[in-house]
C-alpha cells in the first residue's frame, strides 16, 4: 500500500482498536491444573507410654549419670607480665568479647588497654586460643 492509499484508508476508518478487539475476540479455554493440598504442619503424634531413652530425658537421666567422662582437672590461674598483638590482626572481636578489660578492637587493629589487669592469665590464654590468626602473645610471670 502506498502512502496516499494508506492515508485515505485511515480517514475512512470507522472502528477504533478497542471496538475491533471486542468484536473479534478469540475465546480460548484455559487449562485447569489440579494441585494437591499440602500442609507443612504435621498431624499430632498419637499418644503412647513410650519415651526416648536418652540422657536429656529426665525420666532416664539417672541411668546415664555415670556414663559421662569425669570432669577435667582444674587449671590454676596465673598472672601475665606482658601481652602484645603481633601484626596481622583481622579485627574479629574474639579477644574483646572474651576479655574486654584487656583488649580493645579498633577499625583496623586491636590494642591492649594501658594499665590493663594482667592477673587473670586464664582469660588471656582463652583469648589467645580463640584468635583465628594467632596474633595474641603473652608471657607469664616467672
Amino acid at each position: 500500500m502506498r502512502a496516499l492509499e494508506f492515508l485515505k484508508a485511515r480517514r475512512e476508518a470507522t472502528l477504533d482498536a478497542f471496538t475491533f478487539n471486542d468484536e473479534n475476540k478469540i475465546v480460548k479455554a484455559k487449562k485447569l491444573y489440579h494441585t494437591v493440598e499440602r500442609s507443612f504442619i504435621s498431624e499430632p503424634l498419637p499418644t503412647s507410654n513410650k519415651a526416648l531413652k536418652i540422657a536429656t530425658n529426665p525420666e532416664f537421666a539417672g541411668q546415664f549419670a555415670g556414663a559421662g567422662a569425669p570432669a577435667g582437672e582444674a587449671v590454676a590461674n596465673f598472672s601475665v607480665s606482658k601481652v602484645w598483638i603481633e601484626p596481622g590482626c583481622i579485627v574479629c572481636n574474639a579477644c574483646e568479647g572474651i576479655y574486654p578489660e584487656v583488649f580493645h578492637v579498633t577499625d583496623d587493629s586491636c590494642i591492649i588497654h594501658p594499665g590493663a589487669p594482667l592477673n587473670d592469665g586464664l582469660k588471656i590464654l582463652e583469648a589467645a586460643e580463640a584468635c583465628p590468626v594467632e596474633v595474641i602473645k603473652f608471657t607469664k610471670v616467672s
